[in-house]
């Protein structure tokens, strides 16, 4: 089990253990199409993480941000780390100054072919961390991703934002149908190319 789904593990309560089970996840774009168009509105508003900007072409690369709106509590963020859903065989993360990186691989089961030859692993997490983001303002956390051609498909990217003092907040939940969850994971829809 990799450090970011063990420290996932560890934010969550027992009623979501079966999160190991659903890392990392792609929803169909019917089980999110049952929130209401309100909710998705509200989302860049809200205190949670995003993705912006929300869709991105099916099968190519596109260039996503991690807008991140508040600290823990009124602590500064200092740390925020990405889960990265099955299907993307790349990304590349932004340097951020003051900030530093690290990108967990995993390996894939079948080799992916690219441009530049076949990948044999993928990357599983990346992290910022050691910066300082205090609660009152907003950053954004940019990757370079190659999606999966899997247009109408919605991306699932768990995040876990640490903060000073040791609090921490876990971005999981899935969204269910008819229900507004209180933590919601980053999501990325994949539209037409």
């Amino acid at each position: 089990m990799s450090r970011f789904r063990r420290a996932l593990l560890a934010t969550v309560p027992s009623s979501f253990s079966a999160i190991s089970t659903f890392l990392p996840l792609a929803v169909p774009a019917s089980l999110l199409l049952a929130v209401p168009i309100f909710l998705l509105l509200a989302v860049p508003a809200g205190a949670h993480v995003v993705i912006t900007p929300a869709e991105a072409p099916a099968g190519a690369s596109a260039r996503i941000a991690f807008m991140v709106g508040h600290g823990c509590a009124g602590a500064a963020t200092t740390a925020i780390e990405v889960g990265l859903p099955e299907g993307l065989s790349t990304a590349r993360p932004m340097p951020k100054p003051g900030w530093t990186i690290a990108v967990e691989m995993r390996s894939v089961q079948r080799p992916i072919p690219t441009e530049h030859g076949l990948l044999r692993q993928a990357p599983a997490t990346i992290a910022w961390s050691g910066g300082l983001l205090p609660d009152q303002h907003y950053e954004e956390f940019v990757m370079l991703v190659a999606t999966p051609n899997r247009p109408g498909e919605t991306l699932v990217f768990p995040v876990i934002q640490r903060c000073e003092g040791g609090g921490q907040h876990a971005w999981v939940e899935v969204p269910a149908e008819g229900q507004r969850p209180r933590s919601p994971a980053a999501t990325l829809r994949l539209g037409a190319r």
